[in-house]
C-alpha cells in the first residue's frame, strides 16, 4: 500500500470515528430541554443513611410538561399532606419521561449501594407496583449494568443518572471529571417503570421527602 493511499484511509477512518462520537446520545441532563421547568417541575431531596449516621446524596427528580401539567391540576398550590401525597405519588410513578440524578456526597461501595436499590425496589414489590418476575429480572441484572464500577463503587462527586421514557431506560455513571464510567440501556418499559416505583412506593425511603419538596415548589 502506497503512503498516499494509507494516509487517505487513516484520514477516513478517524472521520468516522469522530463522526461515531459526534452523533453519541448526549448525557441525560435535568436542564433537558423535553423536560418541565417552574412549579411542579423538580423534586429534591437530601438521603442520609442511618446506618452510616452520614449523608451519602442529593436526589433530584425533573418530570415531563405533561407530568407537571397533571400535578399541578391535582395539587393547585395545596401544601403536602399524606392524603395529597397519596393522590400525587401516582402520577410520579406513571410519569413516562423524567431524568433522575442522584450525586453522592461521600464514598459509597456498589454493594451497599445495591443493598439500598434493592431494598426499595422491594418496597415497590411489596405495594403491588411491579410483580415479583420484574423484580428478579431488574435486581438480576443490576450487577451487570454496573459491573464497570464493582471494585471502584461511587466516589464523592460521581452522579447517577436514569432518564425514563415510556419504552427504555438509560443508566449513566458520570464520575468527578465528567467522563460516563457506565452507560447502559434498556429497551424495555416495564424495567424503566421500575425506577419511579422504587422512589415512590408508599414504604420507600425516597417518597415522603420527595413528595414534600416536589409540592413546595407549587407554593
Amino acid at each position: 500500500m502506497t503512503s498516499r493511499k494509507f494516509a487517505v484511509r487513516a484520514w477516513l477512518l478517524v472521520g468516522l470515528c469522530v463522526g461515531s462520537l459526534m452523533a453519541a446520545d448526549p448525557l441525560p441532563s435535568l436542564n433537558s430541554k423535553e423536560l418541565a421547568d417552574g412549579p411542579y417541575s423538580l423534586a429534591h431531596m437530601l438521603l442520609e443513611k442511618t446506618f452510616l449516621n452520614v449523608d451519602v446524596l442529593t436526589l433530584d427528580v425533573r418530570f415531563s410538561k405533561e407530568s407537571q401539567a397533571k400535578i399541578a391540576e391535582l395539587a393547585n398550590g395545596k401544601p403536602y399532606s399524606s392524603a395529597l401525597g397519596q393522590q400525587v405519588a401516582p402520577l410520579a410513578i406513571k410519569a413516562e419521561r423524567a431524568v433522575v440524578q442522584m450525586k453522592f456526597i461521600r464514598d459509597v461501595s456498589l454493594d451497599k449501594w445495591m443493598d439500598v436499590l434493592s431494598e426499595n425496589i422491594g418496597q415497590a414489590r411489596k405495594a403491588g407496583l411491579i410483580s415479583a418476575g420484574l423484580q428478579k429480572k431488574v435486581n438480576d441484572n443490576l450487577p451487570k449494568t454496573f459491573a464497570a464500577i464493582k471494585e471502584r463503587g461511587y466516589l464523592k462527586g460521581d452522579r447517577l443518572l436514569y432518564e425514563v421514557r415510556p419504552d427504555s431506560l438509560r443508566s449513566v455513571v458520570v464520575g468527578v471529571d465528567g467522563k460516563a464510567l457506565v452507560d447502559q440501556t434498556v429497551h424495555e418499559g416495564d424495567v424503566a417503570r421500575v425506577v419511579m416505583a422504587a422512589f415512590f412506593a408508599p414504604e420507600s425511603e425516597f417518597r415522603t421527602p420527595l413528595l414534600r419538596s416536589l409540592l413546595k415548589s407549587g407554593k
